[in-house]
């Protein structure tokens, strides 16, 4: 692409660059969210568990919490990358879309993190739906 203002281009690297970190720590939270799920299953055949339910509460909180902040990266990724564009007189059609999807999935970590701290920690797994 070729950018009218050069700062652009060193803006957008710097706006993807902050993107791979936050899809890598998304990579993590996929992890720890395969984790939740197996020890639920664990606990469903009645085998032993690797966490006890404090344990899966505070992971399940972090978990939560880290899915939050990252909501709000790709929110901030989006903007500079609509800002950019609005600049080099673009279409923005996409990016507002892309904010809009970024606004709604913030609103749906924030009611997810809510679910999880009015839980108690012993039925943490009757509301916790893991996947991200």
């Amino acid at each position: 692409m070729n950018y009218k203002n050069p700062k652009h281009k060193k803006d957008e690297i710097r706006a993807i660059n902050i993107q791979l970190w936050a899809l890598i720590i998304a990579l993590i939270s996929s992890v720890i969210s395969i984790i939740i799920t197996y020890n639920q299953k664990l606990d469903l055949e009645n085998k032993e568990t690797h966490l006890n339910s404090k344990q899966l509460f505070n992971v399940t909180l972090f978990n939560r919490i880290l899915i939050l902040i990252l909501s709000f990266i790709f929110l901030y990724v989006n903007f500079v990358l609509y800002k950019i564009s609005k600049e080099e007189k673009e279409d923005l059609k996409a990016y507002i879309l892309q904010i809009i999807a970024s606004v709604l999935v913030i609103v749906s970590g924030i009611i997810a993190l809510y679910v999880v701290g009015l839980s108690e920690t012993e039925n943490i797994v009757d509301v916790e739906n893991p996947i991200i």
